[in-house]
């Protein structure tokens, strides 16, 4: 599934395998064209900050994502911004609604903040490694178009 199978506004949304990918020296090919297409439709870039955790562990992980962040800032516009979502009361009442209606357990608070990102906007296409675990925390938000690609 590319952004361009989905309709509308919706944003793609990086968990943090898709940060990791974006980090890489050379990120894959699969989430370059995502990002261009995204670039090409105007779409948002996303990613919850509570992924970053994941991500910036030891210095040369950080490191190689506090770069790949910087080139995709939206000052830069030859490249699409990746905007993180901060967690504020709203939006972790949100991943607690998620976790709550899915069963799901704490092991899964930043996939469900992957899930919460989406919901504002109705949906989104997740860069993900995990998609089982996001098709099943985006059961509890029915109403949200959430459709996951993995690299």
């Amino acid at each position: 599934m590319s952004v361009s199978s989905l309709t509308g506004d919706l944003p793609l949304v990086l968990d943090a395998a898709g940060l990791d990918a974006l980090s890489a020296r050379r990120p894959p090919d699969r989430l370059r064209g995502l990002l261009a297409e995204a670039h090409r439709r105007g779409r948002e870039v996303l990613a919850p900050t509570l992924a970053c955790a994941e991500v910036a562990r030891g210095r040369a992980r950080t490191r190689a994502l506090e770069a790949a962040l910087a080139r995709h800032d939206a000052a830069r516009r030859e490249r699409p911004a990746v905007r993180l979502v901060d967690t504020d009361f709203s939006l972790a009442r949100q991943v607690g609604t998620i976790l709550q209606a899915s069963g799901g357990s704490t092991a899964m608070v930043v996939d469900a903040h992957v899930v919460a990102v989406c919901v504002p906007t109705g949906g989104g296409l997740v860069v993900t490694a995990d998609p089982d675990d996001i098709a099943e925390l985006s059961a509890a938000v029915p109403a949200a178009r959430i459709r996951t690609v993995t690299l």
